[in-house]
């Protein structure tokens, strides 16, 4: 693919978000996110108390793959992966190009309330911040290649003073410089999201060069228990995995594999 997929997404995410507030204004949605009580369940405790520690994803459709599961229903995928020892969820949000909702988000947090949940979405405003709170997320992704390293820094603030957790997600080294030294993970994306092509040495290639106390994830194009394997010698905490979970007849079995022969 030769078009920037990550700068078409970023303009259609600022205008989805100018939307939502012509319907509920950002003091609203700040009221609403604040008025929470909710405690949140710690995605890094649960990385740091499993050995094979996988943040299993819903995800129904992306732009490089097309339809991989476009009928799933994300109540079976939450139930699914909360008992076959998922450490987290990734909850994907964005409707237009990955075919997520907010709502998918509400119903995973229902149908596992112990299950920690990321919101996977593209985060451009603080006021996707206070949608993860008020929808039942534990931890937002922060993406470094879409916002500059000030915004970052001010979501990365706001989330923990929503008691959220940041995985802030890097592709580069260049990109490293804009984590935020108290974000909860750093996670290194295989995928080059201006063209959506996947090389998974690429976070062997950066591993080194990620802050030593911080939870570390590797994400996208995992396919196989010796990936993970890779990943886990070379030091990674967590594996985001999606696809090879999604496209599976039996999700369930696939991540008891996974785990089983990484244990």
């Amino acid at each position: 693919m030769s078009e920037n997929i990550l700068k078409r997404i970023a303009s259609s995410k600022r205008m989805e978000v100018e939307a939502m507030k012509r319907m509920i204004p950002k003091q609203e949605m700040r009221r609403m996110a604040y008025s929470v009580h909710r405690d949140v369940v710690s995605m890094t405790g649960s990385i740091k108390d499993r050995d094979v520690a996988i943040i299993a994803e819903h995800k129904r459709r992306s732009p490089s793959r097309g339809e991989i599961a476009p009928m799933s229903c994300v109540a079976d995928v939450a139930e699914c992966y909360a008992t076959n020892g998922a450490a987290a969820m990734s909850v994907l949000t964005d409707t237009p190009f990955f075919g997520g909702s907010l709502t998918d988000l509400a119903v995973a947090r229902a149908t596992a309330p112990w299950l920690p949940m990321l919101r996977k979405e593209f985060i451009v405003d603080e006021y996707q911040v206070y949608q993860a709170r008020l929808y039942g997320a534990d931890a937002v992704l922060l993406i470094a290649a879409m916002i500059d390293a000030d915004t970052l820094l001010r979501l990365n603030d706001l989330a923990h003073h929503l008691e959220l957790q940041t995985l802030v997600e890097i592709h580069s080294v260049e990109e490293l410089k804009s984590v935020p030294e108290d974000a909860d993970m750093v996670g290194v994306n295989n995928r080059d999201l201006t063209s959506f092509s996947t090389d998974i040495s690429n976070s062997s290639k950066l591993i080194d060069a990620l802050p030593a106390g911080m939870v570390k994830i590797a994400e996208s194009g995992i396919k196989s228990s010796d990936d993970i394997k890779n990943l886990k010698s070379a030091g990674f905490d967590g594996f985001l995995i999606g696809e090879a979970l999604m496209s599976s007849q039996d999700p369930g079995e696939r991540l008891r594999e996974f785990i089983r022969f990484n244990s």
